[in-house]
C-alpha cells in the first residue's frame, strides 16, 4: 500500500468527524506500520498497513495514520490511540528515543505529533509490552492475572502483567528478557553485555552463526539436518533455563511466547519444557503453564488498542 499524501487538518475538521468512543491502536515496526481502528469494547471494526520506509520520516507516519483513520470515519469520534514502538522510548512524554531499527528517528516526540490532529490522547509504549498486553487481554494470557510474555524472532523482547497490570517499572524498561544474561563468558550481544539469551536465541544472532536465515535453519532442521537440529536445539535449550529464571523470579501463572520462532512450536516447545520440568526447585504445583501466543503479527496493533481503551 502506497503512503498516503499529505493532510492538513483544521480544529473543525478533528471536531467534526471524530466522534465519541473509537479507539485507535497503532504498531510501529521497523518492516510495517498497522492500524486498527476499534469500538470502545475493543472489537476491532478496520485495519491498514503499509510498509514502514514507504513512509520514511516521521510526519509521513503521521499524514499516513490519520488518513487511514479518516478514511475508515465511522461517525464517531477517537477517544484515544496508543502507539507501540521500538525502544528505547520516553515513555512519559511519548517519545522515541531513538530505535535501532527506524535510523534517524531520533528524539521524535510522537504522541504529540499524532494527538494534536487526532484530538485525543495518544500514548505510546514499548512494543513488545503492547503485545504483551494483547496477549493478556485477547490472546493466550486470557483468564490469569499474572502473565510473562516473551517475543522470539529476530531479538528477544518481553512484557510482564503483575496482578493484570502492565508492569513497566522504575524506568519504563521492565521485561527486557532477552538481555538476562545467561552466561558471562557468551556471545556479545548488539546491547553491550555477554552471554545475553538473545545472543543464544535471538534469530539474528542464529542467522549471523549460520549464515542462514532463520527460517532457512529451521527448515533444515525439520528436515533431518544434524547440525541445524543441534543449533536449534541448544537455542531452545537456553530459552528453557530463562524460563526457570522467569519462574523463580516472577512465579507466573503463565508464560506465553509469540515471535516468529514461535511458528516452529512443535521443534522448540519439547526441548525449552523439558528444561522447565527438569526444575529440582520448581515442583509441579507452582511450574507455569506454558502457551503459545494466539494473535500472531495482530499482537502490536491489538495490545495498542487494549492499551489506550484501558489506559487511565
Amino acid at each position: 500500500m502506497a503512503p498516503a499524501p499529505a493532510i492538513s487538518l483544521t480544529r473543525g475538521d478533528r471536531l467534526g468527524y471524530f466522534m465519541r468512543g473509537m479507539i485507535a491502536g497503532i504498531d510501529l515496526g521497523g518492516t510495517q506500520v498497522r492500524v486498527a481502528l476499534a469500538r470502545s469494547d475493543g472489537q476491532i471494526v478496520s485495519l491498514a498497513r503499509t510498509r514502514t520506509a514507504l513512509l520514511g520520516s516521521p510526519e509521513r507516519l503521521v499524514e499516513w495514520v490519520v488518513d487511514q483513520i479518516r478514511r475508515r470515519d465511522t461517525g464517531e469520534p477517537l477517544r484515544g490511540a496508543a502507539i507501540g514502538a521500538p525502544g528505547p522510548i520516553d515513555k512519559k512524554n511519548g517519545v522515541l528515543v531513538n530505535p535501532p531499527n527506524l535510523p534517524g528517528w531520533s528524539e521524535v516526540p510522537l504522541a504529540a505529533m499524532l494527538s494534536e490532529p487526532l484530538g485525543c490522547p495518544v500514548f505510546v509504549e514499548n512494543d513488545a509490552n503492547v503485545a504483551a498486553v494483547g496477549e493478556f487481554h485477547r490472546g493466550a494470557g486470557r483468564g490469569f492475572r499474572t502473565m510473562v510474555y516473551i517475543t522470539w524472532s529476530t531479538g528477544v523482547g518481553g512484557g510482564v502483567i503483575l496482578d493484570g497490570q502492565l508492569f513497566s517499572g522504575a524506568h519504563g524498561t521492565a521485561g527486557e528478557i532477552g538481555h538476562m544474561v545467561l552466561d558471562p563468558n557468551g556471545p556479545l550481544d548488539s546491547c553491550g553485555q555477554h552471554g545475553c539469551l538473545e545472543a543464544f536465541c535471538g534469530g539474528g544472532s542464529l542467522s549471523r552463526q549460520t549464515g542462514e536465515s532463520t527460517a532457512e535453519l529451521f527448515q533444515a532442521a525439520a528436515a533431518g539436518d544434524r547440525e541445524a537440529a543441534e543449533i536449534v536445539g541448544r537455542a531452545a535449550t537456553y530459552m528453557g533455563h530463562a524460563l526457570v529464571s522467569l519462574s523463580n523470579l516472577i512465579d507466573p501463572e503463565v508464560i506465553v511466547i509469540g515471535g516468529g520462532i514461535s511458528r516452529s512450536w512443535k521443534q522448540v516447545a519439547p526441548v525449552f519444557m523439558s528444561v522447565l520440568r527438569g526444575s529440582p526447585f520448581i515442583k509441579p504445583a507452582r511450574r507455569p503453564r506454558v502457551r503459545r501466543g494466539q494473535l500472531g503479527d495482530r499482537a502490536g496493533q491489538v495490545g495498542a488498542v487494549e492499551w489506550a481503551r484501558t489506559h487511565p
